[in-house]
């Protein structure tokens, strides 16, 4: 496979320090996904032989090469049955054997740090001010830690009851316990009320980035506010220059994450594609519903 290349844990690790936010956490999606492999240098793929489903992130890591060309030759390689592409730009319907049936178009917000004043001083944080001091009030308290407990798989279970989901959403939620043991970086920022677990992140670090690919909540006045109020000035004691909050998922979770002002740094294509379908439809978009904010 001259063009294709398997990647170890360590190489896994590497390649992920070059992403530039939490698509390419390629740890964690080598874990959910599949087995992990690199495109010519460029874009990581993961390959899960049992649903025999290709996973595609087609934002260069080094240079640029042509996406179409990747996804023609990986398709001939794996032979999937399935293929889940994410891009920076939407690609044709039909490409080969497949044919694109869902579209979903989204943005990742992050917070420029060094312009985010974490005293919460002043009339732009009046209304963030308040409700970090009534969570506050409230008795929450953080912890920050490794390991999953009885209580995490209980809020991931509610967050999958109240949410509807897509396939790849319940592969991460179901790698998170591996990923946490196997892997050095990521944490967990744990929030409690008369020591009750009733909130948490899944927290992991690229380059100059701190990024949370998952967050899970129970319905508690100011929770969501006081969990990020706590990640940003942990980020900013750190160092870090981004904090990724992720995608915006649906129209509250981002009015969430411009009222904390992240803002759209990049534009994110998600597009399904299946083998041998009727291609004389149109393919439909779909509202993601992948985070708890």
């Amino acid at each position: 496979m001259p063009n294709v290349k398997r990647l170890t844990k360590n190489t896994t690790v590497l390649y992920q320090r070059l992403g530039h936010f939490d698509e390419h956490l390629a740890s964690f999606y080598s874990l959910a996904y599949g087995e992990p492999y690199i495109y010519k240098d460029t874009y990581l793929l993961y390959y899960d032989r049992f649903s025999k489903i290709l996973y595609l992130s087609l934002f260069e890591l080094n240079g640029h090469e042509d996406k179409l060309q990747c996804i023609e030759t990986t398709s001939k390689l794996f032979e999937p049955e399935e293929i889940v592409v994410t891009s920076p730009e939407k690609l044709q319907t039909d490409i080969e054997d497949f044919h694109c049936v869902n579209i979903d178009f989204d943005r990742d917000y992050q917070i420029y740090l060094p312009k985010f004043d974490e005293t919460l001083k002043g009339n732009a944080y009046k209304d963030l001010r308040y409700r970090v001091h009534n969570a506050i009030r409230r008795g929450y308290h953080l912890e920050i830690g490794k390991k999953m407990t009885q209580a995490h798989y209980h809020l991931v279970a509610c967050h999958e009851m109240t949410k509807k989901c897509d396939l790849w959403d319940n592969q991460l939620y179901l790698g998170v316990r591996d990923y946490l043991q196997s892997f050095a970086s990521p944490l967990l920022f744990n929030v409690f009320s008369n020591k009750v677990l009733i909130g948490f992140d899944v927290v992991d670090f690229l380059n100059d980035t701190m990024t949370i690919p998952l967050g899970f909540y129970l319905d508690y006045p100011s929770l969501a506010d006081f969990i990020l109020f706590k990640e940003i000035v942990y980020a900013k004691e750190k160092g870090y220059t981004w904090l990724d909050l992720g995608w915006a998922c649906n129209s509250g979770v981002e009015s969430f994450k411009r009222k904390w002002m992240a803002e759209p740094k990049f534009e994110i294509w998600t597009q399904e594609y299946t083998r041998n379908r009727v291609k004389d439809r149109e393919p439909i978009f779909a509202q993601k519903n992948c985070e708890a904010f």
